[in-house]
């Protein structure tokens, strides 16, 4: 099974197979990584463990449950900024390497706006929202000596034929560097996903609301690896097969488009319990890619070579539907939120692609299932100086069939929030998150098993009026 991890999904090994047998190809990680849901938006949610669907009590209701921007009485205007670290500590053939990757931006920037009604209430909102960052990081440097990926770089078009055009292989496809070689790469994702949202919510019986958002979908993901193989004990002398040493880089480089939208409904009795339910429908992606691999080969001889192989492809990608229901209950001070939401990830698609890509949307019926997320989160306000201190917990399963529970996702949260004056709000929320995934590098031979930390920081300003 060709997997990555479940913030930045693309697997290691699907660059270099994309030259296998088609210049263009896709893969299940493809659609997952649009697909599978961040937990980068709003401060004082992400300090409750996102428990937001039974709450939804501020803009970022426009994400969590539309119906809960009905519960707003006086206009807000809010923004924020967040940071995402990512840490990966990778064991490959008995070798540890630790490396991360960061991240700084605009986490969003809304406006709510309540139209003065008779009775009830109605409710807009517009803003943008950075709802998923593809950031990651991995490095990894073993002596491998079972396989090589000279092999898999086999076309049957000399065009596309890397092995060849390097002279790791002969005329007829046959390679000796199957094996014995010191392996070491580093891989960086970048990008993510932003909605620009508009949502409204009607107060449509009393302490009943419903509410929609539509959210045009923009973003990028690049991803680079320097990958190298040397023959670090001199096991290939004779010439001509003095190989020395493969440098590979891979780059792919994304614009991703997409349109898409959230109902919810929210129950409110006397200002204290709330029930909330939502639905977000599938989103419609369409990704346009350009991608190059460049390799680079090195003799004892002293004899080099280089060759580029470009490429670009476009696809669309449609998400599976996700249910969500949550609740709330607030006394004294105290307010208790949890939530869950269900996504069958064997639903996702592949659309307006060739049949080779097609034929992916099988295995994505195989190697995925249903998961369902579950969030815990509370606030307190501390009385007279109205410091607002939270705690949170989400639960997020592996989308893949058959993996362990170590390959699920455990989030710890926490923040606080200050009313540094009658209308103006200071909220930090923090996130950490462990677990564990593997990459494969070409197959299961050249396998990094890795144990994996993010933290997220969200700092955010709201002022009503």
């Amino acid at each position: 099974m060709k997997r990555s991890s479940f913030i930045q999904i693309f697997a290691t090994v699907g660059f270099l197979v994309l030259f296998r047998g088609s210049l263009y190809a896709q893969f299940p990680e493809d659609a997952l990584r649009v697909s599978y849901p961040g937990m980068t938006l709003g401060a004082r949610f992400l300090g409750m463990g996102n428990a937001a669907i039974g709450l939804a009590d501020d803009y970022t209701a426009i994400y969590w449950n539309p119906a809960g921007l009905a519960q707003l009485r006086n206009s807000e205007i809010s923004g924020s900024i967040y940071h995402f670290s990512y840490n990966n500590k990778a064991t490959f053939f008995g070798n540890t390497s630790s490396y991360s990757n960061t991240n700084t931006a605009f986490n969003n920037l809304g406006l709510v706006y309540p139209f003065p009604t008779k009775r009830g209430s109605l409710v807009f909102a517009v803003g943008f929202n950075r709802v998923n960052d593809f950031t990651t990081g991995l490095s990894f440097d073993g002596f491998n000596p079972a396989s090589s990926i000279i092999p898999t770089l086999y076309n049957s078009s000399y065009d596309l034929d890397m092995a060849y055009q390097l002279y790791l292989e002969d005329s007829t496809g046959y390679t000796p560097f199957t094996r014995d070689l010191q392996q070491r790469g580093k891989v960086l994702e970048d990008g993510g996903l932003n909605n620009w949202s508009f949502g409204g919510a009607v107060e449509a019986a009393k302490g009943l609301s419903i509410g929609i958002t539509l959210s045009v979908v923009t973003g990028s993901y690049s991803y680079t690896r320097n990958y190298s193989e040397f023959d670090s004990r001199n096991f290939y002398q004779a010439y001509p097969w003095d190989f020395d040493e493969l440098d590979l880089v891979n780059t792919i480089s994304s614009d991703i488009s997409g349109i898409g939208a959230t109902f919810g409904l929210l129950y409110q009795w006397e200002e204290r319990f709330r029930l909330g339910l939502t639905l977000k429908t599938p989103t419609y992606y369409t990704v346009k890619e350009n991608f190059k691999s460049t390799g680079n080969s090195y003799f004892d001889n002293g004899d080099s070579y280089k060759y580029t192989i470009p490429g670009s492809d476009e696809y669309d990608v449609l998400s599976p539907f996700t249910f969500g229901g949550g609740a709330s209950l607030t006394i004294a001070g105290l307010t208790l939120a949890g939530s869950a939401s269900y996504t069958d990830w064997s639903e996702m698609q592949f659309r307006n692609a060739a049949a080779s890509v097609l034929n992916e949307n099988t295995t994505i019926k195989e190697i995925f299932r249903p998961t369902t997320n579950i969030h815990f989160g509370a606030e307190y306000i501390v009385p007279v100086i109205g410091l607002r201190l939270r705690g949170g917990y989400m639960y997020r399963p592996s989308p893949y069939k058959g993996d362990p529970s170590s390959y699920d996702q455990k989030i710890i949260t926490g923040g606080i929030g200050l009313l540094l004056q009658e209308q103006l709000m200071i909220d930090l929320g923090y996130a950490r998150a462990t677990w564990q995934t593997y990459h494969v590098n070409y197959d299961a031979s050249s396998r990094t098993d890795e144990s994996l930390t993010t933290n997220i920081l969200i700092v955010g300003l709201s002022y009503r009026f």
